[in-house]
This record gives C-alpha cells, structure tokens and sequence, in this order.
C-alpha cells in the first residue's frame, strides 16, 4: 500500500487547497529537513541505526522535491522581482528586502505628500496674485470652475 509522502500528509492534515501556501508549506518542510541532514551529518557515527534515519530523511527531502516539482504546473505566474533574488543571492533575508521596501515606498509616499501640499500652496498664492492683477479675468475663472466642480459633484 502506498503512502502520501510526508508533504502531502501535512498538506492533507492543514487542508490547504491553495498551491502557493502549499508549496510554502513544502519549502518549510524542505528546509527542516535539510537542517535535519546538516544535524545528522555533523553527529554521523556509520552504526546501522544512523544510516536508516539519515536514509529516510534523504528519502523525505527527495520527497519535498518531488512535491515542489509536482507545484510547479500548479503555479506558473509567480514573479520574483530580479532585486529579491540578487538580494538573497547576497546571503541577505527577504523579509528585510520587504521591510526595505515598504520602508523606501512610505518616504516616496511622505514626500509626493510634501509636494503635493507645495503645488496646492502655489496654486493659492498664484491665484490671489492673479486677482490683485487681473479681478475680471480672475473671478471668471473662479466661476468657471465654481461650475464645473458642480455638474462634477451631481449637483
């Protein structure tokens, strides 16, 4: 009788249906398991019982590769900004890259909004300076613009 590979036990046992939180789930689990090797390995004694549990935790990361492989057809639109990937290829964590990020994007927000204010203070001291020079012309345009913010409102 065959078994569900270790992933896919997890993933049954969740009930992610989802295939991005499943392979999240299976690049965890892919990552434990190379931990698991490394532990293995560095307190490697060649006694029977060691070669079996290292066998079967080698078994179970081919496992999360197959499983990762199998993902693969479910989930095809994933794109990786090429920064994130130099960045982690710089031995850098991603979560900082997106700390970073969103970090660089809010002062970009700050300062379109300081900006934004200086045009909004211009345009007000333009238009008093427009009506001390040119009233007729000046209350026109007021008007004009009275009225098209009205038939813009519904009003």
């Amino acid at each position: 009788m065959a078994t569900a590979s270790e992933p896919e036990q997890t993933l049954q046992q969740n009930g992610h249906s989802d295939p991005r939180t499943q392979l999240e789930d299976t690049i965890d689990s892919l990552l434990v398991k190379i931990w698991e090797i490394m532990v293995q390995l560095n307190d490697y004694n060649p006694n029977p019982d060691q070669k079996w549990v290292l066998s079967r935790t080698l078994s179970d990361l081919a496992d999360c590769f197959e499983e990762i492989h199998k993902l693969q057809e479910k989930i095809k639109h994933i794109e990786v900004p090429l920064e994130v990937i130099e960045y982690i290829d710089e031995g850098r964590n991603p979560d900082k890259f997106m700390i970073d990020y969103v970090e660089e994007v809010m002062e970009e927000s700050a300062s379109m909004n300081v900006k934004n204010e200086a045009i909004q203070d211009f345009s007000k001291l333009l238009l008093e300076q427009l009506q001390e020079s040119f009233p007729e012309q000046t209350d026109f345009y007021k008007q004009c613009q009275s009225s098209k913010s009205k038939t813009t409102n519904g009003h």
